[in-house]
């Protein structure tokens, strides 16, 4: 078994089925259509090597165009569906995509769509969702604007002629859109051998029990290799079910949580922020998970402590949330903590089939505790960037602009991205560091640092939102004494801004590129 869709195919629970909008699609009508999507691919006149583009939300047929992409040997090149019409159009030239697969209830208009000139093809959730069906249908199609000639997703699975598998484990099976190791925009190329072995070692280290009732919660974006990778496949691989939310909503989280026995979830820590804010994870819905795994952004302490206390309030099992770091490079996960090895503060450690050095400024590899650039070899790395441009050791290790240091145990802790790094009197400060410190103030909901230069000098910037109204001034001068009285000088911010919101990223992490520039 060689590709994503062979290995799922052995690997998912026949009986099993994905929820999505409250809507249960059994496993065999979804494979079904994962080939007949296949064979729909082929009549468009896609082969092995070709792109497609899936312009899609988190949902059964951004799934099923994974797979069927997986079992021709065609590349799926994944983009965020709220992406402007423009700066997609700029993605499809650039990946040579042949066709785009869109959802008619977030292109309202699809003109300037039909302008980048490729075959498009229209996704409903009337596609899936029997119940209130002709309500999704014609809501659509009275509010939309559509074009002639575009192909419907219904008429690419009527089709159900056999297809055969032309697809190979080290084909590229996808693109993914990212920020890159060095900070510049770059697409990352994805195998299915990288998909496979990383989902296979997640499952290995999680041993799952195999209920047929067992649901893995899909909040993750599968336009992001940590949501399709470690939510998706891993979650078939693991012969889970799957519960597809396509947009993060507190309220639809508690309600699968109390609907379906959800046993494992992937989450940013965004999302559990947004429970505790709104107090909806103290609750006993949570007690049936065995593990939330947390990565793609930073984890305070102070929240591994609350959600564990939490969880070890209602579960009936051991129950933590697993800090684990990765990159879109390494399909989003590369170590993690483990119920068999755990760390405080750490990121556990380097998964099977994956290794990481600290290298210094110089190139040298460096001891255990010394802060350095990570660096890492794994068996789920990409096959490199569209056009190039990976920086790799010359023993063959990719070096990923984190900067953090491995214990004498082998634990990893992440200090901060090297890019973020700030210079304050020759001394070397990291943000994260900061933001850590502000985190253990009950008051302080999130914090983001920045550098500033005010007259040539740099300083420091705090921004901050408050879990409770609070004299801005006061707020300010409490973080500040407080930084003063935990950190080293050069670490304490001379500027707080209090925020009423933070600005995020597409992928909800807190966006201080855009603090930077204010």
């Amino acid at each position: 078994m060689n590709t994503c869709y062979e290995v799922m195919l052995d690997r998912c629970r026949k009986d099993g089925r994905i929820v999505y909008y409250d809507h249960a699609i059994p496993m065999p009508r979804f494979i079904r259509d994962v080939d007949a999507l296949s064979r729909g691919l082929v009549n468009l006149g896609l082969k092995k090597g070709d792109v497609i583009t899936v312009y899609l939300p988190t949902c059964p047929q951004s799934v099923a165009a994974f797979y069927a992409c997986s079992k021709l040997g065609v590349i799926a090149s994944f983009v965020h569906p709220l992406t402007p019409v423009d700066e997609l159009e700029k993605y499809v030239a650039q990946t040579q995509s042949k066709a785009v697969l869109f959802y008619d209830a977030l292109v309202k208009d699809e003109r300037p769509l039909a302008k980048i000139n490729v075959t498009l093809v229209r996704s409903s959730i009337a596609d899936y969702v029997t119940f209130r069906k002709p309500v999704y249908a014609l809501y659509a199609k009275a509010v939309g604007k559509r074009v002639k000639g575009v192909y419907t997703y219904k008429q690419l699975i009527k089709d159900t002629a056999e297809t055969p598998i032309t697809g190979d484990e080290h084909d590229v099976v996808c693109y993914m859109h990212s920020g890159g190791t060095s900070g510049s925009p770059k697409i990352v190329k994805i195998s299915n051998y990288a998909f496979n072995e990383t989902a296979s070692t997640i499952v290995k280290m999680y041993n799952p029990s195999h209920d047929q009732d067992n649901f893995y919660l899909t909040t993750l974006p599968v336009f992001h290799a940590y949501g399709l990778c470690n939510s998706v496949h891993t979650g078939f691989v693991a012969g889970f079910n799957l519960a597809l939310i396509p947009q993060y909503d507190v309220n639809v989280v508690k309600r699968y949580f109390d609907k379906y026995n959800v046993t494992a979830w992937a989450v940013v820590p965004a999302m559990i922020t947004k429970l505790l804010r709104a107090n909806a994870l103290d609750h006993k819905r949570f007690g049936k998970l065995d593990v939330i795994w947390c990565g793609g952004d930073v984890l305070p302490e102070s929240m591994v402590e609350q959600v564990d206390g939490i969880l070890a309030k209602y579960s009936k099992r051991p129950a933590r949330i697993m800090r684990g770091y990765g990159l879109t490079e390494t399909c989003g996960v590369c170590a993690v903590n483990n119920y068999d090895y755990y760390a405080p503060n750490s990121c556990g450690k380097p998964i099977d089939g994956c290794k990481i050095r600290i290298f210094g400024d110089d190139g040298s590899v460096l001891p255990p505790n010394a802060v350095g650039e990570i660096a890492l070899t794994a068996s789920g790395v990409m096959s490199g960037y569209l056009g190039g441009g990976e920086e790799w050791t010359d023993d063959g290790y990719l070096k990923t602009g984190d900067m953090g240091y491995l214990d004498e145990n082998g634990f990893l802790y992440v200090v901060d991205r090297k890019k973020r790094m700030v210079k304050i009197a020759a001394v070397n400060v990291f943000p994260a560091e900061v933001e850590e410190c502000i985190g253990r103030l009950p008051f302080v909901s999130e914090s983001c640092v920045v550098g500033k230069v005010v007259g040539g000098k740099q300083y420091l910037k705090a921004y901050v939102t408050l879990r409770e109204p609070m004299d801005t001034q006061t707020a300010a001068d409490r973080i500040i004494k407080w930084c003063g009285d935990n950190l080293i000088r050069y670490s304490v911010p001379t500027f707080v801004d209090v925020l009423d919101a933070m600005p995020r990223t597409k992928l909800a992490k807190i966006d201080y590129k855009e603090l930077e520039n204010r």
